[in-house]
């Protein structure tokens, strides 16, 4: 008995140094929580095109991180470009972070042009990571949304059919009044 509980202390420090190493490597955030401020970000597009979230202050920012190998960030954006499309004149922005890293970007943008509703929003392809590690996400999809102020007001991880009314019900809830 003395053995076995000897093991379980030896394997609960392990896990929790390995556990507290990944949380904090350099460039690993925790997860964003709902009202903190906003850590902009930048990067170019699948143009090359530079996004930069600041070009969204006042305005409601919609950041949906996905994958192409992602069953359920697929499943999910048309209902986001959908939701871009109808409120983009009150005010909503979106940016799509794609998190391909071993996919060319041409590859990318082949996939979205091969989908059956065109992507009217920019995409930033975070190869290295950066984006995904500075705000904490760690599982796909993951939606961000952050209002005027620059206030994280959604930080939500899956998708599953329905999830979209939910979605439009917050963001006309936090789109800037006019």
């Amino acid at each position: 008995m003395l053995h076995l509980e000897r093991n379980l202390r030896r394997a609960t420090a392990t896990l929790t140094a390995l556990l507290l190493a990944v949380l904090l490597r350099p460039g690993v955030a925790l997860a964003l929580k709902e009202g903190e401020p906003f850590p902009h970000f930048s990067g170019a597009d699948l143009s090359g095109a530079t996004v930069d979230t600041k070009a969204a202050a006042k305005k409601l920012l919609l950041i949906d991180f996905w994958s192409v190998y992602c069953s359920s960030c697929v499943a999910e954006m048309p209902h986001i470009v959908a939701l871009y499309t109808k409120f983009k004149e009150q005010g909503l922005e979106c940016i799509g972070i794609d998190l391909d890293p071993m996919m060319p970007a041409a590859k990318v943008k082949k996939f979205l042009e091969g989908q059956s509703f065109p992507m009217p929003y920019p995409n930033i392809q975070d190869n290295k990571r950066q984006i995904m590690g500075s705000l904490g996400v760690s599982m796909l999809p993951t939606t961000i949304i952050v209002d005027g102020s620059g206030v994280v007001r959604l930080f939500h991880v899956g998708y599953k059919p329905g999830f979209e009314r939910e979605l439009e019900e917050i963001v006309k809830k936090l789109l800037p009044k006019k």
